[in-house]
């Protein structure tokens, strides 16, 4: 009798005990009834609910490049020292304009071809005429022609370099297509070699964003999904994403596609929110409209009266943006201000 009486008390003793336990975290009341005056008191201010067209799927750090190929680089055709810059950063110019001017004593090459080239010229036509009267064996003429074939091609390489004479010994170095120009990497008094770079120009006004997307991302972000920068208003789309794993970054590259009328320096950083189709049914809501609560995340739904809280699951949180499911409907508002004291209203009911 007394085992039983002990077992008893301890069974009572554990159901008191538990009891004291959940008695600091009483339901949160459903309906929370409020009079406009309270409402106003409290500063709630809600949101309407929308019926979702994309979620968002992650937010990364990009920087602003050109687009591929919007980037066309100007060589020096001949070596020489630059004598001036025709031009300068961000300056429009046509295809033709005077860039640069180079003084180089590799101009002269132009005047011993023209006449290296007349000269071997000269010697195929004797030769095909020799080889006509008999004179030459044909393996002479053949030689004759390769040799003005050598010397016309490399004429046609002179003639051929986006350059024109500027005085005794320099040359203007030409924009080889329409463009602004982007960069420019030498100064006056610089030597420069032949083939080196001296100027960019960019052509078009397509811009990109070159992303880091985190590793377990992969796979969950493809082409074609929205982008958008935050603070700037600028859209477009994701063209590529990487599947290898930096190993500095541990991060794969992702490329995005801009609108032309992104407004964007190249080179700016920026963070930029990937988003993907939303799931059928799902609604955004403001990201601060949601509550966690022991039950898990809810929404303060305004009723005629005042609020109700809805639980939700969240498919998605934004920057600014959360997407979420329940029983919502496109015609609800939801509290995302006061939402603190909404919560405890609701668990000292």
């Amino acid at each position: 009798m007394l085992v039983r009486l002990n077992a008893f008390a301890r069974a009572s003793a554990i159901l008191i005990f538990s009891g004291l336990i959940a008695a600091p975290f009483p339901a949160l009341a459903k309906l929370l009834p409020l009079s406009s005056q309270q409402v106003a008191r409290l500063g709630i201010r809600t949101a309407p609910v929308n019926a979702a067209v994309s979620k968002s799927v992650v937010s990364v750090l990009g920087r602003v490049t050109p687009a591929p190929g919007a980037r066309v680089p100007v060589t020096a055709p001949f070596a020489g020292t630059v004598k001036s810059l025709v031009r300068l950063e961000g300056e429009t110019v046509k295809q033709g304009d005077a860039l640069a001017v180079i003084a180089s004593a590799d101009m002269y090459r132009l005047s011993g071809q023209e006449a290296r080239y007349r000269s071997a010229r000269a010697a195929a036509d004797r030769a095909r005429q020799l080889v006509a009267e008999g004179i030459a064996p044909a393996s002479r003429a053949e030689e004759a022609n390769a040799q003005a074939a050598e010397a016309a091609g490399e004429l046609s390489a002179l003639r051929g370099a986006r350059a024109s004479r500027a005085g005794d010994g320099a040359y203007s170095l030409l924009a080889p297509t329409s463009g602004r120009i982007a960069s420019i990497g030498a100064s006056v008094g610089d030597s420069v070699a032949a083939m080196q770079p001296i100027l960019s120009l960019e052509i078009g006004n397509e811009i990109w964003v070159e992303g880091m997307l985190p590793a377990g991302m992969i796979g969950k972000v493809t082409p074609g999904d929205g982008v958008s920068v935050d603070g700037t208003g600028a859209t477009g789309t994701v063209a590529a994403v990487g599947s290898a794993i930096d190993a500095k970054t541990r991060s794969a590259t992702l490329r995005a596609r801009l609108t032309p009328t992104a407004r964007l320096v190249t080179g700016q950083t920026v963070r930029l929110s990937v988003t993907a189709r939303a799931d059928a049914g799902s609604f955004s809501v403001p990201r601060n409209a949601i509550s966690e609560l022991r039950n898990g995340p809810h929404v303060f739904v305004a009723r005629k009266g005042g609020f109700e809280a809805v639980p939700v699951r969240v498919l998605a949180r934004g920057a600014q943006d959360a997407t979420i499911t329940g029983k919502l409907t496109a015609r609800d508002a939801v509290a995302v201000t006061g939402v603190s004291e909404l919560k405890s209203i609701g668990s000292a009911e």
